[in-house]
């Protein structure tokens, strides 16, 4: 969860399936590679799940796992606890 971008791929797919350019375009325009092999570990963990759309053109979608979406409770306690602290260090 440490590695780059992580936490803000599972806050984008917690409010929807995405395509790998949605995604992308929600974090700002991410480097790709970046964005790829963070999914592909977040594949690896269980969190993150691909489905490939046979259509043409083909895409591929991406979504949180139920061990994913169950992180999510984790990271908003994280961004309250940032939020607040931040907050408190600029006063």
């Amino acid at each position: 969860l440490g590695q780059k971008v992580v936490m803000r791929i599972i806050r984008a797919l917690g409010e929807r399936t995405q395509r790998f350019c949605e995604l992308q375009d929600a974090l700002g325009g991410a480097n790709s590679a970046t964005l790829s092999q963070r999914l592909k570990l977040l594949e690896d963990e269980g969190l993150v799940e691909r489905h490939e759309i046979s259509a043409v053109p083909p895409w591929v979608e991406y979504s949180l796992t139920a061990k994913g979406a169950d992180l999510r409770g984790a990271i908003a306690g994280i961004d309250l606890w940032a939020e607040r602290w931040a907050a408190s260090t600029q006063q």
